[in-house]
């Protein structure tokens, strides 16, 4: 290792050999750098006739917006590409990477290692398991489009959703990210319009931009989500107006009726607050009574 003064010029800052930062920490540092100065060199190492930094890229980037013409850095030579992939990795791992930064992490230990050495040696290191739904998770992340990428890491975008945006055309990416941010939905929510819109795609042979146009006009939430599901769902209305219907007469009898979040799955649940020592059995006598009137007249419709 060597301590030395180098031309910020003779750096090439450009490349993303080893560094895996995302977004460019150079505005976070660069106000530090000029109110208390460098106080800890950066590191860097000469690989293909270049050299790169491996620490410390955004002090480095930072320095360079501020004017200076040189800096202090300590030059590791003895370093092959996989150890230095190492160093980048440890030196950042104190500051909490963003998923971004995990994913990036993977996509360069994966030139050096196999897929099941990258998973066993870096994911848990990562905060994952290792397991390949993660490593080709992380991989995929690492190649998507900026704007995704910008979503995960700066906007909280979880994971779940994000592997399902991976299933759709990179062109169509950014109109879905605009639609998630217009109508700040849960991440249930965000879940269930990502895969409604896929299944929207294929329920009615449409292509993707087709039905994202038609939804810009949209300005409410709730009408937003309210025609999403009656389009997947046809039945839906009849659905929730029985559902109503069903309700009150169950509550009549003492006994509360649960539907599905969304309609999500075909399965209510029923729900009979008693007291100890009240009249629980003939309670459902009267509710057993109820469901098979209710299954008679089913059978008579069908």
């Amino acid at each position: 290792m060597q301590l030395l003064q180098v031309e910020l010029s003779a750096l090439d800052l450009t490349s993303r050999v080893f560094v895996f930062s995302f977004p460019s920490r150079k505005d976070l540092l660069r106000e530090s750098l000029s109110r208390v100065g460098l106080l800890e060199p950066p590191v860097i190492t000469e690989y293909e006739g270049r050299l790169l930094p491996i620490a410390g890229e955004g002090r480095l980037l930072a320095l360079k917006e501020l004017g200076e013409r040189k800096a202090p850095v300590l030059l590791r030579r003895d370093l092959s590409p996989l150890e230095a992939q190492e160093l980048a990795l440890e030196s950042n791992l104190f500051r909490g990477l963003n998923p971004v930064e995990k994913a990036e992490v993977l996509f360069r230990f994966s030139r050096y290692l196999s897929p099941e050495e990258a998973a066993k040696r870096v994911l848990p290191r990562l905060g994952f398991s290792a397991e390949p739904r993660w490593y080709f998770l992380l991989l995929q992340l690492a190649k998507a489009p900026r704007k995704l990428k910008e979503a995960v890491a700066l906007r909280g975008l979880s994971l779940k959703v994000a592997e399902r945006l991976l299933r759709f055309p990179p062109e169509e990416i950014p109109s879905v990210l605009e639609l998630l941010e217009r109508f700040r939905f849960t991440a249930s929510e965000a879940r269930e319009v990502v895969e409604g819109l896929l299944d929207l795609s294929r329920c009615e042979s449409r292509p993707l931009g087709e039905i994202l146009s038609a939804y810009r006009g949209f300005l409410e939430k709730t009408e937003f989500l309210k025609d999403l599901r009656q389009r997947l769902r046809p039945n839906l209305r009849r659905w929730e107006e029985e559902a109503r219907c069903l309700r009150q007469r169950l509550f009549s009898l003492g006994a509360r009726l649960e539907t599905p979040p969304a309609w999500e799955k075909d399965e209510y649940r029923l729900i009979i607050p008693f007291k100890p020592g009240t009249a629980l059995p003939e309670r459902l006598r009267r509710l057993a009574d109820f469901w098979e009137k209710e299954s008679r007249i089913a059978n008579d419709r069908g």
